[in-house]
């Protein structure tokens, strides 16, 4: 039996787009989808999720990861393994703050992994942070 990954994100710049592209070339058996093309029906088929998102405003969840999230929160997730990832920006008060949000319902309804918070676009000095999430979910 093959270990299932989703990788599952929102961008809007593509600053998080890059950043789950980045993620999933470490794990060459998870699948990617953007929030709008992941059937929430499938989850079954997976071992592990891996949501992304950016945050919006002074540290809320944009709408289609708000989505995403309440979707979750009413599911029975408590054996999936699970991580969050996203970017930002330093200079808000809340940075990454809607990683913050996913974390904290992950954290209390799933198998929480880890998580990982990148200031805007991930850089050549952030790939050993990125490596070390993914190892996280490799088998």
């Amino acid at each position: 039996m093959s270990y299932r990954i989703a990788i599952v994100y929102h961008s809007a710049g593509g600053n998080t787009k890059a950043l789950a592209e980045a993620i999933a070339s470490q794990l060459p058996e998870a699948e990617i989808y953007r929030m709008s093309e992941f059937d929430i029906r499938t989850l079954p088929d997976y071992d592990a999720l891996i949501v992304g998102t950016y945050t919006w405003g002074n540290g809320e969840l944009p709408a289609k990861s708000a989505a995403l999230y309440e979707e979750l929160e009413q599911l029975p997730i408590a054996s999936l393994k699970t991580g969050v990832f996203g970017t930002g920006e330093t200079n808000y008060n809340h940075f990454c703050g809607a990683v913050d949000h996913f974390r904290d319902m992950l954290f209390a309804k799933s198998q929480l992994l880890v998580t990982l918070k990148i200031e805007q676009m991930y850089q050549d000095s952030d790939l050993s942070r990125l490596q070390k999430f993914a190892s996280f979910f490799q088998a």
